[in-house]
């Protein structure tokens, strides 16, 4: 934005009245927009009323007071020359970042460069960092501070009272990285994430010589209610559909996540994109220990169709997929009607597979096998979230088989135990050469519209040049993210406007 704009101002409300200042200043900055000069003007620091200016407005604070003038209510704004089309535009694509402050811009930034497991839940713009006497930071200060410890969580501190709390709130703590656990304190308001999700139930299943699942943190979000869960011991049945978020009004939305089954870098899109419905993950049966996956798609589905009813029990349903998540989502809509009952709404999220670098599909097909260039690069993609990068080279170099591979996953993600990685890369290279025979394909006729979210740079999927398979041909969106920032900021808000601009199901929520 600062290397397309021409020229940077600040205005100065200095109305005589205190409470006419930012009026006159809106004002007059209203008629600067409407200059008819073909001249475009973008914020960039204002001042606050509540007491916290963006660091433009105490600068020009700052210039003023030392050449001994009065300040007032002020808003910095770029500007540059815009075309006619600028002009005529009622989007907001060019204001996107007057509409993000700087947390949200800080994990747009990350989101490219980590995976989404690693992407902070809260990001605190602080003024300055608590330092140690010789100039370090002060990281014990910094965690008691006023500032961060509410930012965690607004919850009231409330103590542990039974041994099994005691015991979990250190297992808790040291996951998440924080002193005094409130037993009161939500799992990932608190910072937790996919990888220390995994991590906590590891520990919590060794030190109890339990077997909770790894949903159970889902399930039962806050130290009291695991702790509950804990005390039990193994008789409570456990869903494999994931509550996203804490919505309750209206028909769930049901989700199904892509190869590897697990369902929590689907978080950023129910967030963004349930529209206030409950949002439920589809885990895939073998993530957890003692679990086989299924041997075809229509076995799936099939089980997937008996969990969703269990929750909703008759349509019409409303079924999203992501990526492989997305086959599986077509045979849960064609095996409901089936059944007699009505699909309002089938969401193919990327459906295609991404264009992997030095793929030879002549050679290995769809072959899961660690010879094949291209498997380990989707392998490697599902604990990376990315399939390019000096870490993918070195994993293409080391990954002969199914144990090096784990041991290199491993010593990239300490926090994953060995376990885990083995039944994900399994439950992947058991789904991994599913696909749609000509005469399968033919026979699923839905009566349900489809429509296709295709992310950039992706190959055709199963559904995409064939016909018969639906009453109507299904609506297809280009999206301009590709095929792994569609779930990340600021990915996800692309897909979600896509999402709400496609035609609602009749009725709402």
């Amino acid at each position: 934005m600062y290397d397309q704009a021409a020229f940077g101002i600040t205005a100065i409300g200095r109305a005589e009245e205190p409470w006419l200042r930012y009026l006159r200043l809106g004002t007059k900055l209203h008629h600067l927009q409407r200059n008819g000069l073909g001249l475009g003007l973008m914020s960039s620091g204002y001042s606050s009323k509540s007491g916290h200016p963006l660091p433009a407005a105490r600068r020009v604070d700052d210039i003023l007071s030392a050449a001994g003038e009065v300040s007032g209510p002020s808003y910095f704004f770029v500007g540059g020359r815009v075309g006619a089309e600028q002009i005529r535009s009622e989007g907001m694509a060019e204001d996107v970042l007057h509409m993000k402050g700087p947390a949200e811009i800080v994990k747009d930034d990350l989101a490219r460069l980590l995976p989404d497991y690693m992407i902070p839940q809260h990001v605190l713009v602080l003024d300055r960092l608590p330092l140690t006497a010789n100039g370090k930071v002060d990281r014990t200060a910094l965690a008691a501070s006023e500032q961060v410890r509410p930012a965690r969580t607004a919850s009231p501190y409330v103590a542990p009272a039974t041994e099994t709390q005691r015991v979990l709130a250190r297992l808790w703590g040291e996951t998440l990285k924080y002193d005094e656990v409130s037993m009161a304190d939500e799992f990932f308001a608190s910072g937790g994430n996919s990888l220390t999700a995994v991590t906590l139930v590891h520990r919590i299943n060794k030190q109890f010589a339990a077997a909770l699942p790894l949903q159970a943190i889902f399930e039962h979000p806050t130290p009291a209610s695991l702790a509950e869960r804990i005390e039990r011991g193994a008789g409570d049945r456990s869903s494999r559909l994931i509550r996203l978020g804490d919505a309750a009004a209206g028909r769930p939305v049901f989700c199904w996540p892509g190869l590897g089954g697990y369902p929590m870098n689907l978080r950023a899109l129910a967030r963004e994109a349930a529209d206030g419905r409950p949002f439920y993950g589809v885990q895939a049966r073998g993530i957890n220990p003692g679990e086989q996956p299924y041997a075809t798609i229509r076995e799936m589905a099939a089980a997937d169709v008996a969990e969703l009813r269990r929750v909703q029990t008759e349509g019409p349903y409303l079924l999203w997929g992501y990526s492989f998540g997305a086959r599986v989502a077509f045979e849960a809509a064609w095996q409901l009607e089936q059944l007699g009952e009505r699909v309002e709404q089938l969401l193919l999220i990327c459906p295609g597979n991404p264009a992997v670098p030095g793929a030879d599909p002549e050679r290995f097909g769809r072959e899961p096998s660690y010879a094949n260039p291209a498997y380990v690069t989707i392998l490697f993609s599902v604990f990376a979230g990315k399939i390019a990068g000096p870490d993918l080279r070195r994993c293409l170099e080391r990954a002969r088989d199914e144990d090096s591979f784990v041991a290199f996953v491993h010593e990239l993600r300490p926090a994953l135990d060995p376990s885990t990685i083995r039944r994900i890369a399994r439950i992947v290279a058991r789904t991994y050469e599913f696909e749609y025979s000509f005469h399968e394909l033919a026979q699923r006729r839905l009566d349900t519209e489809i429509t296709i979210f295709k992310a950039a740079g992706d190959d055709y999927s199963f559904i995409e040049g064939r016909t018969g398979y639906s009453a109507a041909p299904p609506t297809i969106v280009d999206l301009a993210c590709d095929h792994y920032e569609v779930l990340k900021e600021p990915g996800v808000a692309e897909l979600a406007a896509a999402i709400a601009g496609t035609r609602q199901p009749a009725g709402g929520r």
